[in-house]
């Protein structure tokens, strides 16, 4: 249980398996709790798990990464035998599980990052689009900039849109007092053609967003006209 909630969120568990333990106020326990008693549920979860277990563990790269050898994921890499599908699984387990430092960014994101043939592209048993997910897990603002050269679309809806996201991401590290919210994000955003005016399906923008979170930065970047 522990293993799928780091990998998908609450809500993407909801999704893949929509029971009341995970829509409703969900917790590890009361998930535990529902689904002992619950085996029908059970066999979903378990079934999810080891599909998971076996991307993982047929990767041979995300392999190399889990284990630190870098010499093997480098090797892997410049071979050229890496199908996309193993190229994307391993860049979503590095944005979800590896620091987001330079050695990191250097060595893995941005190496991985060159061989994803379509940067839009949502396997189905990923939980974000690359871009979402790198917002989502504080990835390093130069992975993202070289996410939208590379074709990345700053108005992707599919999830969430981008720059709401972000304000959203900010605006959560900063009232949980994890760190000071930064703005370099939204700037690539907004330079890489997000539309600040866009809406989400419940009518909220990004400035109300900020205003919401009392991100002063934020809503004077966000208020300020486009010339």
């Amino acid at each position: 249980m522990e293993t799928l909630h780091a990998e998908y969120g609450w809500d993407e568990l909801a999704r893949r398996i929509p029971v009341r333990c995970f829509q409703l106020n969900p917790s590890v326990t009361s998930s535990l709790k529902f689904l002992r008693k619950t085996e029908w549920a059970r066999e979903q979860v378990e079934s999810e798990f080891l599909r998971f277990k076996r991307r993982e563990e047929g990767n041979p790269l995300t392999l190399a990464l889990r284990h630190g050898d870098t010499t093997e994921f480098a090797r892997l890499l410049a071979s050229g035998s890496m199908s996309q599908a193993r190229v994307h699984g391993a860049l979503g387990w590095a944005l979800r599980h590896l620091p987001t430092d330079d050695e990191r960014l250097n060595g893995v994101l941005l190496p991985l990052l060159e061989k994803v043939e379509d940067v839009n592209h949502w396997p189905d048993y990923a939980p974000l689009p690359l871009l979402s997910l790198a917002i989502d897990r504080d990835a390093d603002p130069a992975f993202i900039r070289d996410l939208l050269r590379r074709g990345a679309d700053a108005n992707d809806a599919r999830f969430w849109l981008p720059l709401l996201h972000t304000v959203d991401v900010e605006g959560q590290a900063y009232h949980s007092k994890r760190r000071a919210p930064r703005t370099d994000v939204l700037d690539i955003l907004l330079m890489g053609g997000a539309d600040a005016a866009r809406a989400d399906t419940r009518g909220n923008t990004a400035l109300e967003i900020a205003r919401a979170y009392s991100l002063k930065a934020f809503v004077n970047k966000l208020e300020r006209p486009v010339t």
